[in-house]
């Protein structure tokens, strides 16, 4: 059994990036806390927000930064000072420009691949060691348009796909809990 305590959903703040492709991993604690019916807090001094669900008979901390993508570290490391929690403990969920949409993978450590919230993650902490829900949103076919690609809402197609895989993120999220991330891996791989 792993000793994961807090998960957290990468995004921008503000109502016009609501369901955008860079917003999936908010967009997806979001899902959680609507799923398990339970409310998101805005703590100020956390520059969070932060709701409690219990998951396969564990307590764990929902999180997502009242920040921009490139300033999601400081806010994580607030709470997990906080709340005592090392980044080992943590899953952060973010989306990921090199998978089709609606695909889905755990990692483990490694660089940011240039993700801004992964890199102030990485600076904030001084440390790569931690736990990477993946979820795919495509990638645009010419590279100087990743900015608004990301920034902007997929397509109904692409939204309806991504959408359609949150119901095998709770079930991986449940494997990695009550076994460990390897098994999650195998589950969320075989998909």
């Amino acid at each position: 059994m792993n000793n994961i305590k807090m998960i957290v959903g990468l995004g921008n703040i503000g109502k016009k990036f609501i369901g955008s492709r860079h917003n999936v991993g908010s967009d997806y604690i979001y899902y959680l806390a609507n799923y398990f019916k339970i409310k998101l807090n805005k703590i100020e001094k956390l520059h969070s927000y932060i709701g409690f669900v219990n998951l396969s008979n564990k307590k764990l901390i929902l999180l997502i930064p009242d920040t921009f993508m490139n300033n999601s570290g400081k806010s994580i490391l607030l709470a997990s000072n906080f709340y005592k929690i090392i980044l080992n403990e943590i899953l952060i969920i973010h989306d990921e420009l090199d998978f089709l949409p609606g695909k889905i993978k755990f990692k483990y450590g490694g660089g940011s691949a240039g993700h801004n919230g992964l890199n102030d993650i990485i600076k904030n902490f001084n440390n790569k060691l931690f736990y990477r829900l993946r979820i795919g949103i495509g990638h645009p076919k010419n590279k100087l348009k990743i900015n608004n690609f990301v920034l902007n809402k997929p397509t109904v197609i692409e939204k309806k796909i991504i959408n359609s895989s949150m119901r095998n993120i709770i079930n991986a999220i449940k494997i990695f809990i009550n076994t460990n991330y390897y098994k999650a891996m195998n589950y969320l791989h075989s998909k």
